[in-house]
């Protein structure tokens, strides 16, 4: 994805890439993304997005204007190649802006955004992030757990044996260098995740659990996985940000 010209001409006019938040699914967006955000996405007429139909849906209730049929989407997904990345950044390195869209919340965390960003910079397109909720920090600065030091895994292994091994690396990272440790699994996984934390994590390492974040069924806890055991959550398909901590 290098492109040696790009360097040549530190100077040459390119365009932005605008790094679009979205609802974590609350209902109220003027709760979660700030109305200067609309201003800035009124302008653009191109973007990068996960989900043409879901990615619709979020610009709308954003306030975009624009007619659907006069804008160009560039999917970005697992089946995405490097080589398709400069395509979707053509135009924005000839001057033209465009944005950049996660399925929820911040974009380039827990999604392969990056490759974008990354692409940007090396050819001189100024990169811009707006504001906007992210799970992950939600649910770190809500857990009571350490702010300063801490690492966030992404999805963790499925397979079980590996999950587990994981589970007690996890663990173990805790007590060698106390840090938070944060993760997540797909919706429909959570309550079997959880029971593997449960079964694989000492009594007394602090778990926290945020599910649906900004919305009225918010769910907040942090337990110890000792208490956890006496009742725990039902957490098929709703979102969910794990942290541990001891």
């Amino acid at each position: 994805m290098n492109n040696p010209e790009a360097h040549k001409n530190p100077k040459s006019i390119t365009g932005k890439l605008f790094l679009i938040p979205v609802s974590l699914g609350s209902g109220f967006i003027d709760k979660e993304i700030p109305s200067a955000n609309s201003d800035v996405i009124n302008q653009l007429d191109e973007f990068i997005v996960e989900n043409i139909r879901t990615a619709r849906r979020s610009l709308r209730a954003m306030g975009y204007t624009k007619a659907f049929d006069e804008i160009k989407f560039h999917i970005l997904d697992k089946h995405t190649l490097p080589e398709d990345i400069p395509d979707f950044l053509k135009n924005a390195v000839n001057g033209k802006n465009i944005g950049l869209l996660s399925e929820a919340g911040s974009p380039c965390i827990a999604d392969p955004g990056q490759q974008v960003v990354k692409y940007a910079h090396i050819n001189n397109v100024k990169v811009v992030p707006l504001v906007g909720p992210s799970s992950i920090l939600l649910a770190l600065i809500a857990s009571g757990f350490n702010g300063q030091s801490f690492v966030f895994h992404g999805y963790i292994p499925i397979e079980k044996k590996q999950r587990i091994r994981k589970i007690k690396e996890i663990e173990q990272d805790i007590l060698r260098n106390d840090r938070t440790q944060i993760f997540m699994e797909t919706p429909y996984r959570n309550n079997a995740l959880l029971e593997d934390l449960i079964r694989n994590s000492g009594p007394s390492i602090l778990l926290c659990i945020a599910s649906d974040l900004t919305t009225e069924q918010e769910f907040i806890k942090t337990f110890s996985i000792e208490q956890w055991k006496k009742k725990l959550p039902d957490l098929n398909k709703r979102p969910a940000i794990f942290l541990l901590y001891k």
